[in-house]
């Protein structure tokens, strides 16, 4: 994380028959089967997140960088933000997350987390099949894989820091269609993203203030997300700095 000063936290577990415990500094222990662990450092890192963007809103949001622009897309789970990471990081794209991204005065910083691919997604990109299943992994409840997987591993480095935004692009699902690519006005994307960010319990208005100001500077698409080819080809274009 560029230009921030981190400090480790030490989260301790400890485990017998098959039950844990983690005691998170400062908060409730956490008991139970390992998902239930997991599943409590994921609540315990959102808190964290929340906590220090007590002021600002928060997108959900993958960001990427492609052909030297910065792109936000923004949608809800399942609209397959994730599954056009993985074919953009295949282009050479420097991708920085795929779940939040806090809308800060000097820019945005994403919420540093790995990529969750779940295993279905692989038959899409057949070609990285093999490294995501080589990533660490949990099973859910209906026995599929869950695999975590950091940006970095096409190659390009996982570096996050707080930058412009140069294009907001509202993801919605067209699955087993072509995708396509038209611009919205300013307005729409200011109202879209407040209708879904996630807003601070105080100083409301400043955090709408930054999506104005963001909705004012960025570009703005709408993205029908079917083909995933066809998505990357838009994204390059509208990335191209010609």
């Amino acid at each position: 994380m560029i230009g921030r000063t981190l400090v480790a936290v030490e989260l301790p577990v400890e485990g017998r028959l098959g039950s844990y415990r983690l005691q998170p500094p400062g908060r409730d222990a956490i008991e139970g089967p390992l998902n239930t662990i997991l599943n409590g450092v994921f609540h315990l890192l959102g808190a964290w997140m929340s906590e220090e963007s007590r002021d600002t809103p928060i997108l959900h949001a993958a960001m990427v960088s492609f052909e030297g622009r910065r792109l936000s897309l923004l949608g809800d789970k399942g609209f397959g933000k994730t599954t056009l990471m993985l074919r953009l990081i295949e282009e050479g794209a420097v991708v920085e997350g795929d779940e939040h991204v806090v809308i800060r005065p000097g820019g945005a910083i994403t919420r540093p987390r790995r990529l969750h691919v779940k295993e279905p997604s692989l038959a899409l990109v057949p070609a990285l099949a093999d490294a995501i299943r080589a990533s660490p992994s949990i099973t859910d409840w209906m026995g599929s894989r869950i695999f975590a997987l950091a940006p970095s591993f096409g190659g390009s480095p996982w570096e996050i820091a707080e930058r412009a935004i140069d294009h907001l692009v509202f993801v919605e699902p067209n699955f087993g269609g072509s995708s396509a690519l038209s611009p919205i006005s300013r307005d729409t994307a200011f109202a879209r993203m407040m209708q879904t960010a996630f807003m601070p319990s105080e100083s409301v208005g400043r955090a709408a203030a930054l999506l104005r100001t963001l909705s004012a500077t960025a570009n703005a698409w709408r993205l029908e997300l079917g083909g995933l080819d066809q998505a990357v080809r838009h994204l390059r274009k509208i990335s191209d700095p010609a």
